[in-house]
């Protein structure tokens, strides 16, 4: 990504209740589970569900998440309709990792060279762990290399919490995440992204705010929050 931009995911799950005259209405799916495992958390199955953008830039724009796989042998791609591409891995020990991010409003994708744990391999509250490698910025058409940095991934602990959304509301687990990459431009990237899910139905919500801080030239901030429409 140029990086004066970039976009980042946004994705939402939820559940639609129907109510009568005679009957109250529903409450809201509460999770009992404390711990889970992340293939239960977040499925890796193929999918497809309607977003929408309730905050932030291109508020009240629906979007379409479609999770596919790439190649049969644990690649999935998690494509956010024009925004962008997760490319992720399912390693064999039950986590879910990040191997590369498409930012196709900006022709450009980060490369990890060394793979970010988004979900370990087992849902804890209060669970932390970070790490640190090197990022390479390609042209996604002719796969030149437009920056290199070094990133710092960290994720804060994680907590039981109500998410809200247009399809219902669900009560899960919140993952929040901050993300660091130094460019050798000079520029400094940074995301802060929390990730709400619920187990079976994978994630429910998604708050993200992204940041470009360059001395001694303009930055950028870019924010949105996306939920499940249907």
């Amino acid at each position: 990504m140029h990086v004066s931009s970039a976009q980042a995911l946004l994705i939402g799950v939820g559940f639609c209740a129907v109510a009568s005259p005679f009957a109250q209405t529903p409450a809201p799916p509460i999770s009992t589970v404390h711990e889970i495992e992340a293939e239960k958390l977040f499925p890796l199955v193929p999918a497809t569900s309607t977003f929408e953008v309730v905050d932030g830039d291109g508020e009240g724009r629906q979007v379409e998440l479609e999770l596919s796989s790439a190649d049969g042998k644990g690649s999935w791609e998690l494509r956010f309709g024009d925004y962008n591409i997760l490319h992720l891995l399912e390693p064999g020990d039950g986590s879910v990792l990040l191997t590369r991010l498409d930012v196709l409003t900006e022709g450009e994708a980060v490369l990890y060279e060394a793979p970010v744990v988004l979900l370990p391999d087992r849902i804890v509250p209060n669970r932390t762990w970070s790490a640190s490698g090197r990022a390479t910025i390609v042209d996604i058409e002719t796969q030149e290399v437009v920056h290199r940095g070094e990133y710092q991934h960290r994720v804060l602990p994680i907590t039981r919490e109500r998410f809200v959304t247009p399809a219902g509301d669900y009560e899960g687990f919140l993952v929040p995440i901050e993300q660091t990459i130094d460019l050798e431009s000079p520029a400094v990237i940074r995301l802060w992204l929390d990730t709400g899910f619920f187990p079976g139905k994978g994630l429910v919500k998604r708050s993200m705010k992204f940041v470009v801080d360059k001395p001694l030239w303009f930055g950028s901030t870019t924010r949105r929050t996306a939920e499940l429409v249907r």
